[in-house]
């Protein structure tokens, strides 16, 4: 993966890691390899103070749904 592409993939986890634990603060964010993949490894404080270790796999997230087509007046 380029290096953008590797600095937006770490964006992105830390952002979904955000926003779907709402009372966590993220203390770091790095990129590693688990079992020949790049993965992305999150420290977070989580609300009770207890630091936890979070890994994302951005190449086993599944891609959005299509979007649905609309109707219209014509069909």
């Amino acid at each position: 993966m380029p290096p953008n592409r590797n600095r937006d993939a770490l964006s992105d986890s830390v952002r979904r890691f955000e926003r779907s634990n709402r009372g966590s603060r993220v203390l770091s964010a790095e990129r590693m390899q688990a079992d020949g993949r790049d993965v992305n490894r999150i420290k977070a404080m989580d609300d009770r103070g207890r630091v936890r270790i979070y890994v994302d796999d951005p190449q086993r997230r599944a891609p959005p749904p299509p979007s649905r087509p609309t109707r219209d007046d014509h069909d």
